[in-house]
């Protein structure tokens, strides 16, 4: 029901009672609004009551999987978890048809059988993602169980789907000293950010979110504490904790530390130059952040634009065809074949566990597992 208090000067605010909430608590939405006529009053009126009523909260007894997933996404995905995990589960609802599957559904009324089906069609239909959107499900319906709003969790006992073995390709030595070679005519940016990829194994986030202040030339290192990041909301960028929230230090060659010092140097002197032009980024102190690898008039390089340089560098110099992720498995492949141990190998390329560096690049080389035979040899 809708009513309306007229305020004066043409201006009305408008009343929509929508009932009571589970504590008995009275609901009601308000809205001023100006009108020039009855008419106009009343079609006003009219549709903010249709639109309140679109929108009121569902009994917690009959909430659709949609409605849910807006309180989770308010009271546990935003006070808890990073802007890049909100992202990702948004991308995984909204593009890869999760919402559009299960959003009219009453949550109480999906079973496991339901969740079963839809991953086994998706697994037919080869869609990707299958293990995430699981995943994601999982994580919904244990915090639907958790709050009592279902008695029972349909995701409870359904099995992980399988991953599917990612194909890791790479630049072995030889590419890599070509690689090199040409890096010489590139741009210095250029040449610098695919030198941290490829020696230093980070990820294109951690190269850009490289301060002044993690680089210890002292004893050649560089420490990886955040990553820069993009919000496509507020169109603003950020800076966020590395990926599995485990800073590192990583060592580099003393040549190649000259070379950043030197255009270290070079992007201080333009930064002077620009004086009160520099667009640099704040903090929440309102401080800038010191980025190092940024857009000639100091503003955030973009991550697709360090793919797309990499994309004309590769035409450029008819360079076999990886991904500038696939330079951090390049930098891990030669690390595999002069013998590093594994575990340096992980804590460089900042993996969670172990099992991940050995499941991604413990069988990179085949000429190391024909060479694993020799050792028997004085055997026969």
């Amino acid at each position: 029901m809708a009513s309306y208090d007229d305020l004066g000067f043409g201006k009305f605010k408008i009343y929509v009672e929508l009932g009571y909430d589970d504590r008995g608590k009275r609901k009601r939405r308000t809205k001023t609004v100006s009108a020039r006529s009855q008419r106009d009053l009343n079609k006003k009126i009219r549709d903010f009551e249709i639109k309140c009523f679109n929108e009121k909260d569902e009994p917690i007894d009959k909430i659709s999987f949609k409605s849910f997933v807006e309180r989770w996404i308010k009271n546990h995905v935003k006070p808890n978890l990073t802007l890049t995990s909100k992202e990702s589960y948004e991308y995984l609802l909204n593009d890869c048809g999760i919402l559009n599957h299960f959003g009219e559904m009453k949550l109480k009324d999906i079973k496991k059988y339901h969740i079963v089906e839809y991953l086994a069609n998706e697994q037919a239909e080869n869609k990707p993602l299958i293990p995430n959107k699981y995943l994601l499900l999982k994580s919904i319906f244990a915090r639907a169980f958790e709050w009592d709003v279902i008695s029972s969790n349909p995701t409870a006992g359904i099995k992980e789907p399988k991953r599917d073995k990612r194909k890791v390709d790479f630049y072995n030595e030889q590419e890599l000293n070509h690689l090199f070679t040409v890096l010489n005519d590139c741009y210095p940016k250029h040449r610098i950010m695919i030198k941290l990829a490829a020696i230093g194994g980070l990820r294109r986030g951690e190269i850009l979110g490289i301060r002044e202040e993690s680089i210890n030339y002292d004893n050649n290192s560089i420490y990886i504490d955040k990553q820069l990041r993009y919000d496509k909301h507020s169109k603003q960028f950020y800076l966020a904790p590395v990926k599995n929230k485990k800073p590192r230090t990583v060592y580099f060659p003393k040549e190649f530390m000259d070379e950043l010092d030197k255009y270290h140097l070079q992007f201080k002197a333009r930064r002077m130059q620009m004086g009160n032009l520099w667009r640099g980024i704040y903090d929440e102190n309102d401080e800038m952040i010191n980025l190092l690898l940024v857009r000639e008039d100091g503003y955030p390089t973009h991550l697709n634009t360090m793919r797309n340089q990499w994309d004309k560098i590769k035409k450029r110099y008819d360079l076999k065809n990886i991904s500038f992720h696939q330079l951090r498995h390049s930098c891990a492949s030669l690390m595999v074949k002069k013998g590093i141990n594994f575990k340096v190998i992980q804590e460089r390329l900042g993996h969670a566990n172990i099992g991940i560096t050995l499941d991604l690049y413990s069988h990179l080389e085949e000429d190391q597992h024909k060479e694993s035979a020799n050792v028997f040899e004085h055997l026969f």
